[in-house]
């Protein structure tokens, strides 16, 4: 079941970040946005009782920012990540969101085809935008 992020659910989403990066955006940083913050749009995979992945959002009324988006290492390559992602993206669609934009690893390649199956454009490239690492920016025009 895909349903709003809750307070309750930060602690699963910290842990799933890090078992996916190796780091978290942090338990404040998560708390800020799903509580206090009006332009941001979380989501949870609840397969069960367990969280199994998440995907945040900003959005300002035309346009939308991916924050984070990551599934639990067990669960992917089963199709969650893509309906989870593909919820988001509609519930911003319904929202009036006109572009979806995101970084992405260069190296995360599996992500890229989720991506790019989507429908979303390779459009430029931040140079060490993850400390050490490139990122590729995509936008999904709607």
């Amino acid at each position: 079941m895909i349903r709003n992020a809750k307070i309750d659910d930060i602690l699963d989403i910290v842990n799933i970040e890090k078992k996916v990066f190796k780091e978290s955006l942090g338990k404040q940083f998560l708390y800020q946005e799903i509580n206090d913050n009006p332009l941001a749009k979380y989501f949870v995979y609840e397969l069960g009782k367990q969280v199994i992945g998440y995907i945040g959002f900003r959005y300002d009324g035309e346009t939308s920012e991916m924050m984070n988006f990551c599934i639990d290492p067990i669960y992917q390559n089963e199709g969650y990540g893509k309906a989870l992602l593909t919820y988001g993206i509609d519930s911003l669609i319904q929202l009036g969101t006109q572009s979806i934009s995101l970084e992405v690893r260069k190296s995360n390649i599996k992500a890229q085809a989720i991506y790019e199956k989507l429908g979303f454009k390779k459009t430029y490239t931040r140079q060490k935008y993850y400390k050490k690492e490139d990122a590729f920016v995509y936008i999904k025009e709607v």
